[in-house]
């Protein structure tokens, strides 16, 4: 009985430990550097702040007074992650009360949100979103530069 049982968990481990090394998404204080975004953000960034490690990864680039300019979080789905952009679509639909704008040209299919100045966007099963808490920055040209850079490091 004892075999059986300690066969049985190593077969349940075997099986988890990959699942959960791939459901891990890169590490969003690692897709970008310092120089990407000051070149869009106008050298404003000083500083990172990891803000949730994991899945999903969270990051925040601070300026000198430690408030926030840039924000990204990164999150990897195991299934339907088309119908996981969705959810995250109505849902912030419904909290703003406000239409998103398609924008088709970054990752497989994304959108901007002007109620609260988000850019999401799915790439594969990676769901990313970018938002820009500095007011210079808070505009659909300049959260879609960020967003590309961070898709073609993804």
């Amino acid at each position: 009985m004892r075999k059986m049982v300690s066969g049985t968990i190593f077969r349940f481990l075997a099986l988890t430990v990959p699942a959960l090394a791939w459901a891990t998404p890169p590490d969003a204080c690692t897709v970008l550097t310092m120089a990407d975004i000051n070149s869009i953000a106008g050298g404003a960034a000083e500083k990172v702040q990891p803000r949730k490690s994991g899945n999903p990864s969270e990051c925040g680039f601070l300026d000198a007074r430690r408030a926030a300019v840039l924000v990204i979080s990164i999150r990897e789905v195991q299934y339907a992650a088309e119908n996981e952009l969705q959810y995250e679509r109505e849902t912030l639909e419904k909290i703003y009360r406000s239409k998103v704008k398609w924008l088709p040209a970054i990752g497989d299919n994304a959108f901007w949100l002007g109620a609260n100045k988000q850019l999401v966007f799915r790439k594969g099963k990676t769901i990313a979103s970018v938002t820009f808490a500095r007011p210079a920055n808070q505009n659909e040209i300049d959260t879609a530069q960020i967003a590309r850079l961070v898709e073609s490091r993804l």
